[in-house]
């Protein structure tokens, strides 16, 4: 189990909680009002933040790659990035940024930004990673597209500034050569657990498949985090589109995640609510077998098990044995202790 355990706002990361965190990945395409209207979306699922990626297009690409006007088109100001993480917490939401520049990270932290994700393009870049953790803000560590030695290099290179507020975000990244996002069979959700026995720290899950119940097999497998990508509408065809999740779908994998946390945190026997009344119409009562006159002292022949379960537990036969029918009890009729006397 992790050893290491932190904060985001009111969420403590790796303990008996689930952060649950909605990916926006650009879904805006550089559209303001359709940044703010994802946010709006993404408080009515019930998550508990959601994350944008930043960049300044020039610390990504080299001049004259298709790239760059690309996402020259996608920058923000800080001063809308400020506005776009004022509404995300008047919604009560975390603002989580992937920060793809690192001269983003203190103007991002200044504003107020809740955390930081450290995107699997950037986890061997020494320039974002300093910066995030320089920062003193928790933040997660995306490690699809990593190697185990990539691993163990930014892990050190954390570990020598002495900081401890991360988690790991395990997954996969195959968008560039599927249109279906990760086959199940290729997510690992094994190694897991593998990670947090290996360096102690907390482990989420990013996921990179279509389905809307895979949140929940992430935890099941002890993912602390789940982050998924949302889509105003698969229709616009927009980044990953094809392993997005749209609204009503979004809604239902946060509930189902964060159920199925419920339910694995859950380590004693509990009755389900509603197994009481099964009890009842499933289990079996002690009744009389044939008719036992009063004053007759009870033997194990006079008894029988049947339902509805309402009555005496038939694990109590041995201690109705012996004792005298207070009155006739009726063939079927079920006993009751205030019906019977103590034998002598």
């Amino acid at each position: 189990m992790p050893t290491h355990y932190f904060k985001i706002g009111k969420k403590n990361i790796g303990r008996n909680e689930l952060f649950f965190s909605i990916e926006e990945g650009q879904a805006n395409l550089g559209d303001f009002d359709k940044a703010k209207a994802i946010i709006d979306i993404a408080a009515s699922t019930g998550a508990d933040a959601i994350e944008f990626q930043f960049a300044i297009a020039k610390d990504i690409y080299v001049k004259n790659d298709p790239g760059l006007e690309l996402y020259l088109k996608r920058e923000f100001s800080l001063i809308k990035i400020k506005e776009l993480l004022s509404i995300t917490k008047k919604h009560g939401m975390e603002f989580v940024v992937a920060p793809l520049s690192h001269r983003l990270v203190e103007l991002l932290t200044d504003a107020g930004c809740s955390a930081y994700n450290i995107n699997a393009s950037n986890l061997t870049n020494p320039d974002i990673i300093d910066a995030v953790v320089d920062s003193n803000l928790p933040f997660f560590l995306s490690i699809p597209l990593a190697t185990e030695k990539e691993i163990d290099w930014v892990v050190k290179r954390i570990n020598n500034k002495g900081k401890h507020d991360y988690m790991f975000l395990h997954g996969q990244h195959t968008m560039a050569s599927g249109k279906d996002g990760v086959d199940v069979a290729h997510t690992s959700l094994g190694y897991i657990s593998t990670l947090k026995k290996r360096y102690g720290v907390p482990v989420g899950f990013i996921d990179h498949t279509p389905y809307i119940w895979m949140p929940a097999a992430a935890v099941a497998a002890g993912a602390d985090c789940v982050t998924k990508h949302l889509a105003i509408s698969r229709g616009e065809k927009g980044p990953d589109w094809h392993i997005c999740l749209e609204p009503d779908e979004m809604t239902q994998a946060v509930s189902l995640a964060k159920k199925m946390k419920l339910s694995i945190e859950t380590v004693v026997k509990k009755l389900a609510p509603g197994e009481e009344l099964d009890r009842s119409i499933m289990r079996k009562s002690i009744v009389a077998l044939k008719t036992i006159p009063v004053n007759k002292k009870i033997e194990r022949k006079d008894l029988a098990f049947k339902r509805p379960g309402t009555g005496l537990e038939p694990s109590m036969f041995e201690e109705i044995i012996g004792k005298i029918a207070g009155r006739n009890i009726r063939p079927d009729e079920q006993l009751k202790i205030s019906d019977l006397w103590e034998g002598k």
